[in-house]
């Protein structure tokens, strides 16, 4: 009988469900099969289309080989295998934020490094807000009060986001696309006219977008994309093919299946195959980095595609980092690291100027700062590859194979000199939260903020003046935990999350203000909202600060004992040079209870607006916040 093939070609997706163990491969595959070994970010570029070809083929077998060697068996209660392929087949950092005071009297995206925007739901020029909710783009003049545009997406479409430029409105989204019946994503820009939102210009990438930024009037983008290989799949998810199948739909494959095709207002462009890097070891996934110019003519653009997957952007005035995680499993013990490319741009065209590795797993953008010609990287190592570890679901009645005990988690931050082509590591600093993962970072100029949490929070401080030789200065333990930081004033720095008990169960909103002159945080105030939580937790846009008022205006839900909505709104924080207190409760007027609440807030002038899917209501800033103003939507 033929060899079941249990390869999922693009990682370990299919890993998460029950307790697993490995069985040896059932005959030799005669495919060369590339080991994990750490360190493996290097990448090297193809001399011509027929090596590029050539060798993702190759590189594509050798991860199936892999997978065919180590993948997982399930073991029920009986004692009976079931593969996995049957399962399948069943179903700058140091800068100060952008988001308070501008010279034009209106809020920004809350950003995490100054002068770099990043992509948000909601822009504003200080008179028009631009939003999209739901399906719908729209324009709200906020002198009148009117919807001035409105343009709806297509309902297959998702992950809609915009930037505003100098009279220029750049709208991107991922459009899911009926090709003969098989369904394919497909990333678009549309560079549109605020007045109106007629379409301008419009550029499509197959794939969906990791994230972009934007720097004086340049757009820069990072789109994923899966190859286009069905019959592959199809050979993949087929009882009684064999890996001599496998090789045979491999072969067949053009160079086309496995880079992204794009079109610039509907005319093909072409990806040059010297613009293809990767690293020694990959499956077939793409990431593609380019630029497009935020007034138009992007018949020019040159893509840049390297052979990897890509979680994590962090933008500075002159480079893109992207991250991705990579772990190889061994026989005992799973080991991974983060993966780091640096492409800096200059006229708006990338170029691969270093890569880098740091061990364990990011938790956001966060986690990246640039400062002083260094690159910070904070991450947990052994918690993230064990966390989807998890029982066998609800449903099933599972016995457990013996599973290797894995090493404690720890967070470290590694310090890497930015050459001009390298990204040279100067110094670490390691063994901060054992038995713990980072749940929030900031750095803020040559030091680090690092939260880690389990029952309770320490808040390390590390000073990373000296690169060669980053130094834990403070541990200060409290209670719950914060997951987004943000710096409110010099020595300020706010934390939002969540408090616990000593036993680490959450209890409810928790506003932490943080004194941050000494080696060691000390905190000043808390505001506590029993049984509550924000956004902002896992959705730094939805934050708020305005410097002029010493405001932060934070988007809440109240949970009942069922955790139902019972009340959703947005608090409006003020904060003292060593107090935070509620200023006021904003809510709109939404008659169904279940719907989502505010999504974002933000100052034009003497005004709060808040953004929902209901609309877009004013309320007066200070004073007793009255609302002045409601646009339903």
């Amino acid at each position: 009988m033929k060899a079941k093939l249990l390869i999922a070609l693009t990682g370990a997706a299919a890993l998460a469900a029950a307790g697993c163990t490995s069985h040896e491969p059932d005959a030799d595959l005669g495919v060369d099969i590339v080991p994990w070994v750490p360190a493996s970010a290097q990448l090297a570029s193809y001399g011509g289309c027929d090596e590029a070809l050539e060798g993702i083929q190759d590189a594509a077998l050798g991860m199936m080989a892999e997978w065919q060697a180590t993948a997982p068996v399930f073991v029920d209660a009986e004692g009976l295998a079931r593969e996995e392929g049957d399962m399948a087949a069943a179903d700058d950092g140091g800068a100060a934020p952008t988001s308070g005071q501008s010279s034009d009297s209106h809020s920004q995206t809350n950003n995490a490094v100054a002068g770099v925007d990043e992509p948000d739901i909601a822009k504003t020029d200080g008179t028009f807000v631009y939003s999209v909710v739901g399906q719908t783009l729209r324009v709200v003049d906020t002198r009148t009060g009117e919807v001035a545009a409105e343009s709806r997406f297509d309902d297959m479409s998702w992950d809609h986001r915009l930037f505003l430029g100098d009279g220029e409105l750049i709208a991107m989204y991922t459009q899911d696309v009926d090709d003969d019946g098989d369904y394919r994503s497909e990333f678009r820009v549309e560079r549109r006219d605020p007045a109106t939102l007629e379409v301008l210009d419009t550029f499509a990438m197959e794939g969906r977008m990791v994230d972009a930024r934007m720097v004086g009037g340049e757009v820069r983008l990072a789109v994923s994309s899966q190859p286009s290989i069905q019959p592959v799949h199809d050979v993949l998810y087929d009882a009684d093919a064999d890996f001599e199948d496998l090789k045979a739909a491999v072969a067949a494959t053009g160079l086309d299946d496995w880079i992204p095709e794009f079109s610039v207002n509907g005319e093909a462009g072409e990806i040059d195959c010297g613009d293809i890097a990767h690293p020694d070891r990959f499956s077939g996934t793409a990431v593609t980095v380019f630029g497009l110019a935020a007034g138009g003519g992007w018949e020019g653009v040159s893509p840049h595609t390297v052979m990897a997957d890509g979680e994590t952007v962090h933008g500075t005035v002159d480079s893109l980092y992207l991250a991705h995680y990579d772990y190889g499993w061994g026989e005992e013990d799973p080991e991974g690291e983060t993966e780091i490319y640096r492409f800096h741009f200059e006229g708006g065209e990338p170029r691969l100027a270093g890569e880098a590795t740091a061990p364990g797993s990011l938790l956001n953008q966060y986690s990246l700062s640039e400062y002083d010609g260094h690159l910070r990287v904070a991450t947990t190592e052994n918690d993230q590859m064990w966390g989807w570890w998890g029982g066998c679901g609800p449903a099933a009645d599972c016995a457990w194979e013996a599973a290797p005990e894995p090493e404690e988690s720890k967070s470290t931050v590694t310090v890497f000199a930015v050459g001009e082509d390298a990204l040279t590591e100067t110094g670490s600093v390691t063994d901060l939260g054992v038995t713990e993962q980072i749940y929030a970072v900031r750095f803020i100029g040559p030091t680090g903020y690092v939260v880690t949490f389990r029952q309770t929070d320490p808040l390390y401080t590390v000073d990373l003046s000296d690169p060669s030789d980053p130094v834990v200065t403070g541990e200060l333990k409290i209670t719950g935990y914060s997951g987004y930081l943000h710096p409110v004033g010099e020595d300020r720095l706010l934390g939002v999350g969540q408090e616990a008990t000593e036993d680490g169960v959450t209890t409810g909103l928790q506003v932490s203000l943080f004194d941050t002159a000494a080696p060691e945080a000390a905190v000043l105030d808390q505001y506590f909202r029993e049984d509550a939580d924000s956004a902002v937790e896992w959705d730094p846009h939805a934050f708020l600060y305005w410097q002029d008022a010493s405001i932060a205006v934070l988007p809440v839900t109240d949970w009942d004992e069922d955790y139902m909505h019972s009340r959703v709104g947005a608090v409006v924080l003020a904060i003292g040079t060593d107090s935070v207190e509620q200023a006021a409760w904003i809510e709109q007027d939404v008659d169904d209870p279940y719907a989502e609440g505010i999504v974002r807030s933000l100052v034009i002038g003497d005004q709060v607006w808040t953004l929902s899917a209901a609309g877009l209501q004013a309320n007066e800033l200070g004073g007793g916040y009255e609302r002045t103003a409601w646009i339903e939507f």
